[in-house]
């Protein structure tokens, strides 16, 4: 049966309506009982959420490193993901969701503070505490206990906090996360025993990913690819990442994210009367490409499909490891690799649906605001490239996915808007009746996805960035030499690279971003009118040159 769009307020978008009855005058009709029916939900939603009001509803946000929206089903991907599924046709999927910055630690901050990379000040990956293995400066910065967060904000207004997962900020203790488990601390320490035993194993049969010794069968194809690859990338610290990449042999209840959803979903079912904030912070589908059965027989290589635009890119990805890793390997290793970050992707989801089942046997599930989302996305064989090590702006990295589900406000719903994680801070502080701070530079989604704002009166662009960190790794706010940008918005994104470069795309016209249209004289309108966007924002959240 084919589906018709009904445009509702704020530019939120419901394609549930059939369009079976064959006439313009019926899906009139349909059309304006749907929005009727829209604004009684909104009243039913805003009187249930008063009476609740007794009680501040429960968040919990379930986190991925390193996942594209595009391979979720739930986006049209090729991934069958029932569980991530049921929070979107329950809630609110954005369409339109873009990271601040597409790598790990300035997203995250961005997440925890409502400000941008440029006045966060953290624009390097934070590895001092969290990854020890890794040389880093001894003065690098991470998040502070005096930096004004969601979870600071809730802690004081009366929320249990909790943190299960990756984390990549740790600079000092947080008072608000007196359980944190991280994984390269707690659960480090859980499998010191196990990963020693492997490392008296045949070295060839095992990956060394930041101390953590996995063992992994390899198929024999995959096996000649990484011998291969090994040529290139011979003497440099990653190596095992790239040529380990295979199926994992630990049991499945070992694995570091089913320990994360046992910690989430044992924080559920002991949480007392206080409102309840509980952050699942899962590593996967981020390396290391490793996974283990059954998942690991679900997807057969050759019967994935490869992106159409992986024979396009500009020319200065051509050295970055995104690239590299894709040549190195060839189709055969793209295709295991895809294999695994799919399967990766499936068992997230597993472990997504123990945690709504936990909530529902609480008797908390519709009374909790559901987040689902990621810290940037991966390249997944788009443009020719793999993981996030490049220098580009490429939807498969910017764009995430960003889902929203509480029955007591929002009905479901599929959203246009240009948003991102910038505006989580706020949106979640409104929906917990907790005023917030006037420097967060995000806006709330919720008067927008009610219907009481127009979509005219939101923010019309996302914004992302790569700036340089400073030697130290000390937090460094405002502008700084080599930086780039980019401007999405309105069906268009405008990219500005710290080597001069300009780049213009028409994402309807051209979804793979393949044609540079930025000397397009048809287009020069739309090229001024996105620099005009760069440089208020810029001057509006702090980058002075």
């Amino acid at each position: 049966m084919s589906e018709t769009r009904v445009q509702c307020p704020a530019s939120v978008r419901n394609e549930s309506c059939p369009s079976a009855f064959g006439s313009k005058v019926a899906c009139t009709t349909i059309a304006l009982a749907m929005l009727l029916l829209f604004a009684g939900l909104v009243r039913v939603g805003r009187t249930a959420e008063r009476a609740a009001g007794l009680r501040s509803p429960d968040i919990v946000i379930i986190l991925c490193d390193q996942l594209s929206a595009r391979v979720l089903g739930c986006y049209g991907g090729p991934v069958p993901t029932p569980n991530i599924d049921r929070i979107a046709h329950e809630g609110v999927l954005f369409r339109n969701a873009s990271c601040t910055f597409p790598v790990c630690s300035p997203s995250r901050a961005t997440l925890a503070t409502g400000l941008y990379p440029h006045s966060h000040g953290i624009t390097y990956n934070v590895m001092r505490r969290d990854y020890p293995m890794v040389p880093s400066p001894a003065t690098q910065e991470g998040l502070k206990a005096a930096d004004v967060t969601t979870e600071s904000i809730l802690y004081r207004a009366g929320y249990a906090t909790h943190f299960y997962g990756k984390w990549h900020l740790t600079d000092e203790d947080l008072p608000y996360y007196s359980d944190m488990f991280t994984e390269h601390d707690a659960y480090a320490r859980e499998m010191a025993l196990e990963f020693e035993t492997v490392r008296g194993t045949d070295r060839s049969s095992w990956m060394n990913w930041y101390e953590w010794a996995l063992p992994v069968r390899q198929t024999s194809t995959f096996f000649k690819a990484a011998r291969q690859a090994s040529i290139g990338w011979q003497g440099k610290p990653y190596l095992d990442f790239v040529t380990k990449m295979g199926r994992l042999d630990l049991p499945l209840a070992k694995t570091f994210d089913v320990r994360v959803a046992d910690k989430t979903v044992e924080c559920i079912k002991r949480a007392g009367p206080a409102p309840l904030m509980v952050t699942c912070s899962f590593n996967a589908p981020h390396d290391p490409n490793v996974v283990t059965s059954p998942y690991y027989e679900m997807f057969n290589p050759a019967a994935i499909l490869l992106p159409e635009n992986g024979d396009v890119r500009e020319a200065w990805h051509e050295k970055s490891w995104s690239r590299q890793m894709v040549v190195g390997l060839g189709e055969p290793g793209l295709r295991e690799f895809l294999r695994i970050y799919y399967a990766s992707v499936r068992m997230i989801d597993d472990q997504v649906g123990r945690i709504l089942t936990a909530l529902e046997e609480a008797g908390r599930l519709d009374r909790t605001a559901i987040v689902f989302a990621a810290d940037h996305g991966d390249m997944v064989g788009g443009h020719g490239m793999a993981w996030k090590s490049n220098s580009s702006f490429y939807d498969e990295i910017v764009l995430v996915p960003f889902l929203i589900r509480y029955p007591p406000l929002f009905r479901p719903q599929i959203c246009d808007l240009d948003t991102g994680l910038i505006d989580l801070m706020p949106t979640l502080l409104e929906i917990a009746h907790q005023p917030c701070p006037t420097t967060s530079q995000g806006q709330s989604l919720v008067p927008f996805l009610t219907g009481t704002k127009p979509a005219s009166e939101a923010r019309q662009f996302s914004f992302s960035e790569r700036v340089p960190a400073n030697p130290h790794n000390t937090r460094q706010h405002g502008a700084r030499p080599g930086a780039s940008f980019m401007v999405r918005g309105q069906g268009w994104k405008y990219i500005r690279y710290a080597n001069g470069s300009q780049v213009l795309y028409d994402l309807r016209q051209d979804p793979g971003e393949t044609v540079n249209r930025i000397d397009d004289q048809t287009c020069v309108e739309r090229s001024e009118t996105m620099v005009v966007a760069l440089q208020k924002w810029l001057e509006q959240t702090g980058w002075h040159p």
